[in-house]
């Protein structure tokens, strides 16, 4: 069964790596080499995974109209992405990230664009609600107005027609903290600092409690090469990671979410979706490129069989 279509607002970027032996303190000097600069974007990355994996894909994103925009959606055309939803303001500046690898880590620098609102239409409202899933963060959902709805009430009209929200909460424990995110969703991932920051000292199944007593389905936190927990109200589960000799991470997290939800639209339960977006995740951080993960189905049940 071919699952509805999803939404995906948010970013999409040029990744410009650089490669450094070590991490300089303030005032300190290091030496890097360029390496070939790549689509990204953490919205992005996740939808061309999903895409990859055969979900139907649309993407909703404001940019300028420049170069740089034109070869990125582009390339999310060719990854299988509908980007007619995108809105255009050519004020805004090239959409780009610098991104640092050392060892195996990496460090991102993601520049405002200076972004405070997107105004769609009541056609790109209708699309929306129609979507089985709208993938976003609470940043970039909470800048939506259509006329005079501000983000609030474009995601309880959503909601009211079956639209589940989905956030990537990967970086937004560096956010102001409000619990009144998390009380319009339907599910939350985290990486696991941002959970260790946003459980402030609870345990793990505490923290998720909270987040379930909104009224949640799922929570959802990714342990790096230790795997992922997954909380609901009836359960938890606990799957391992899959080994892997790590070339890039980042993506890691994009390509684990698309793929969760992919697994879970297909009809697999919640164990099974927690190994297959284990397994996508490790294929992923085996490439380097945030899009590492974007990979079809048949690869991923590969590494399950391993």
């Amino acid at each position: 069964m071919k699952p509805k279509y999803c939404v995906y607002i948010g970013d999409v970027a040029l990744d410009e790596y650089y490669r450094a032996d070590f991490w300089p303190t303030i005032k300190d000097k290091a030496l890097v080499d360029a390496l070939p600069a790549v689509p990204g974007g953490m919205i992005a990355n996740a939808a061309c995974v999903a895409a990859a994996l055969g979900m139907e894909v649309r993407f909703l994103a404001m940019l300028n109209r420049g170069a740089i925009t034109q070869f990125l959606l582009r390339d999310l055309e060719q990854s299988g992405v509908d980007t007619s939803l995108v809105v255009f303001d050519d004020s805004l500046p090239d959409s780009k990230t610098m991104i640092f690898l050392v060892e195996n880590e990496h460090t991102i620098f993601i520049p405002r664009l200076g972004i405070e609102t997107i105004e769609i239409t009541p056609e790109q409202l209708e699309i929306l609600a129609g979507a089985q899933y709208l993938y976003s963060t609470p940043t970039e959902i909470g800048a939506l107005r259509c006329g005079a709805m501000g983000s609030g009430e474009i995601i309880d009209h959503c909601r009211a027609r079956g639209a589940k929200l989905v956030y990537d909460l990967d970086v937004d424990y560096i956010r102001d903290g409000s619990e009144e995110r998390y009380q319009r969703l339907d599910i939350a991932f985290f990486n696991e600092v941002g959970f260790n920051s946003y459980a402030g000292g609870l345990d793990f199944r505490a923290a998720a409690d909270r987040l379930l007593s909104y009224g949640l389905e799922l929570v959802v936190v990714t342990l790096a090469e230790n795997g992922c927990i997954v909380f609901s109200k009836e359960e938890t589960i606990r799957s391992p990671g899959f080994p892997v000799e790590v070339v890039d991470v980042t993506g890691a997290g994009d390509t684990f979410c698309s793929s969760f939800l992919y697994a879970l639209s297909t009809g697999g339960n919640l164990a099974y979706a927690a190994r297959f977006a284990n397994a996508a995740a490790s294929i992923c951080v085996g490439k380097l490129g945030a899009r590492g993960g974007a990979v079809p189905p048949q690869e991923v049940e590969r590494v399950l069989r391993l």
